[in-house]
This record gives C-alpha cells, sequence and structure tokens, in this order.
C-alpha cells in the first residue's frame, strides 16, 4: 500500500488536481444540462459530523441511502465524519462499511495484531511520546483502513470536502483534491492524542474545532443540504465526577455541540438528522453495536423524510 503512494506522487503531483477539477466540472456541465442524464438523487449534498465513537451513527444513514437508491452529488465530512465519508464516497456500501467497522472494534485481538506493524517500521513510527501528540494519524489509518480504500480525492466516486483547522491561522481548511489518506487525518487530528499534519504549507489539526458539522461548506445553490450532527442529543443524566481523561474528551465534545448549536442558530440545512447518541462518551468505539443500535431510529427519520423532501423538488 505504502508502494503504491510513492509510485502515485510524482503523477498525482502533476495532475491530479487538474483532473479533479475536469471530473468536478464535468458533473457540473451535467447538472446544469449536459448531454448526460443525472439521476434524481443527484439534488443534495450530505455532510457527516464529527463526533468520535459517536460518528458511527452516520453508519445507518449511509445504509438508508442505500436502501433509498440515492447517492449524494457531493459529500463533506469533519473528524470521524470524513472517515466515514471517505470510505462512502471511495465506493463501500453502508453495509460494507458497517461489517468493517464493527469487524475492527469488537475483535479486540486482532486490531492490537494489526497494530503490530509488519511493514518493516516499528512501534515506535506509531507511538512517540516526544511528538506533539502520542499516535501519528497518517500510520494509524495505514495499519486499519481498508487496503481498497481510495488513494486520491479523484478517485472518489463521489466529490468529497474535508474540514480541517489550521492551527496558526485558527481558520477552517477545507481540502478536496490530492492525497486522501493525510486529509482525512488532518481532519481527525484530536490534539494530545493524534500528531498534526503538516499538508499544504500548514500545520492542521481536528476540523471540529472550527466546523464539528459542515453543511455550510458546499458552493452549489442547485443543491439541497444534508446535515448529520452526531454531537449528542437526547444526553443522559449522571452524577459524581468524572475522571480526568473523561474531563478532556468531554470537554472536546461540549465545545463540538455548543459550535454546531451556534451555527444552528444562524442558518439551518434542508435537513438536519440528529441520531440520538447524546449518552455515549466521545471514546465509545469499543461499544460501536450499542451505538448502532441507538442510531437505528434515525435511519427511518432519514429515508422518510429526505424521501420527502426530494419529492417535492
Amino acid at each position: 500500500m505504502i508502494q503504491r503512494r510513492e509510485l502515485m506522487l510524482g503523477a498525482i503531483a502533476a495532475g491530479g488536481t487538474t483532473l479533479q477539477t475536469m471530473k468536478h466540472a464535468q458533473a457540473a456541465s451535467d447538472s446544469s444540462g449536459g448531454t448526460t442524464d443525472r439521476k434524481s438523487s443527484d439534488r443534495f449534498a450530505l455532510a457527516l459530523g464529527g463526533g468520535a465513537a459517536k460518528a458511527f451513527a452516520h453508519i445507518p444513514i449511509l445504509e438508508g441511502l442505500d436502501e433509498l437508491g440515492v447517492k449524494p452529488a457531493e459529500m463533506a465530512g469533519t473528524s470521524m465524519g470524513s472517515i466515514l465519508g471517505g470510505l462512502y464516497a471511495g465506493g463501500m456500501t453502508g453495509v460494507e462499511i458497517r461489517e468493517f467497522a464493527v469487524e475492527l472494534f469488537t475483535k479486540k485481538t486482532q486490531l492490537f495484531q494489526k497494530l503490530f506493524l509488519k511493514d518493516g517500521r516499528t512501534w515506535s513510527s506509531l507511538f512517540n511520546v516526544v511528538r506533539p501528540a502520542i499516535i501519528d494519524p497518517i500510520i494509524l489509518f495505514e495499519t486499519v483502513f481498508p487496503n481498497t480504500m481510495a488513494e486520491t480525492f479523484y478517485e472518489l466516486d463521489i466529490p468529497l470536502k474535508i474540514v480541517a483547522t489550521d492551527f496558526y491561522t485558527q481558520s477552517q481548511v477545507v481540502l478536496e483534491d490530492g492525497q486522501l489518506l493525510p486529509a482525512i487525518a488532518a481532519s481527525s487530528a484530536l490534539p494530545m492524542l493524534l500528531t498534526p499534519v503538516e499538508l499544504k504549507g500548514r500545520v492542521l489539526i481536528d476540523g471540529g474545532f472550527v466546523n464539528p458539522t459542515p453543511f455550510d461548506v458546499f458552493d452549489r445553490p442547485d443543491l439541497l443540504t444534508v446535515g448529520v450532527d452526531v454531537t449528542g442529543s437526547v444526553f443522559s443524566h449522571k452524577s459524581g465526577l468524572p475522571s480526568g481523561l473523561d474531563t478532556w474528551i468531554g470537554s472536546f465534545s461540549i465545545t463540538l455541540h455548543s459550535l454546531v448549536a451556534a451555527k444552528l442558530a444562524c442558518s439551518r440545512p434542508d435537513l438536519l438528522i440528529e441520531p440520538p447518541i447524546g449518552k455515549f462518551k466521545t471514546m465509545d468505539f469499543f461499544k460501536i453495536e450499542d451505538i448502532l443500535e441507538a442510531a437505528e431510529p434515525a435511519k427511518d427519520v432519514f429515508k422518510r423524510e429526505l424521501g420527502t423532501l426530494l419529492e417535492k423538488t
């Protein structure tokens, strides 16, 4: 996988951006009356928000798309939303993504075996306490992502925008061309846990700090916008002091939820879905099956409301 990436770097640097631009231009031409027929499903854009483990709630939504037989014309993702968006935009079905994620996070022994890197690298290349964070996200994702995952934005079946945060300018960065995995790693680089990613002359961290549910990054006025917010709804009430780790991670989750609430007070997507997964913690990755079960009712709401929305237009 690494060798393939190295062989393609020169070609992508020379022509990847041009090819991506041509592909997007063709899509825009088709939707505005070109000779190619466009499916009615191409009338909406889908944004998948960040929320770490709670973002597993996106999976039933993606399955709902497949059950409806529709595909978004564009997608956007932040943090875990960019991971799941990258898998779906690259051609995996919702069911395939569910199977991959459940297998990864329910078979702990197999997961840890994957992390014993077998391509000549050592654990010190993945875990390093002298770095700004202890885990290199690019190496981590190369280790656990499916081998079939697209390597560049151009290879995706659906155009994808990935949101990250420029650490030094404290501003939003939208990535949509070049190598896919570094962009996903940048969008997911939660400080103190995953190392910031240097990309295109910027130092990038988790996109949740600027845009947790990026339904406002689409620039095509002809598309309906659909946002899936997984920062939490229907919160449980607990007592007692949280641990230090729970406080740190939970504070990040509170920040995401507050940012989404503030943005929704100013503008809203045409359709907003909020799976009822607020009772779960940000790092509940090994509770994936419980999260999927809790999010299942949101799929039915999504299918019904998206179907109605598309019929009206």
